[in-house]
């Protein structure tokens, strides 16, 4: 987050710089405006001040919704187990029935 902070403040304080070049004397002065870097960084503050919280009220939005779904696949799941356990009871109670009433032949040898 930091960094992000940086790669904003960074360019814009290049703004708060006044570069004068005196090609008599062949020099070049740089000089710095600090009220504009600290306008700059304080508006930089406020915009990821403004982001974090835009972020979290998003999260909150989010929350119940996420919530709600992991409720509905869970109780999704739960169903889809319950016919699977219902339909492998009656598979093994069909194979029993047939065992039961159709024995296997006789092994004449």
């Amino acid at each position: 987050m930091i960094r992000h902070a940086a790669l904003i403040v960074l360019p814009l304080s290049l703004a708060a710089c006044n570069i004068e070049r005196d090609p008599g004397n062949d020099t070049t002065s740089i000089s710095v405006n600090d009220q504009k870097i600290e306008g700059t960084v304080d508006q930089a503050v406020n915009l990821l001040e403004s982001a974090a919280g835009e972020v979290k009220e998003a999260a909150d939005k989010a929350a119940p919704a996420i919530e709600d779904a992991a409720r509905d696949v869970g109780n999704a799941a739960d169903r889809a187990g319950d016919k699977i356990e219902a339909g492998a009871e009656g598979a093994a109670r069909g194979v029993r029935e047939e065992s039961r009433d159709n024995p296997p032949p006789a092994n004449n040898q």
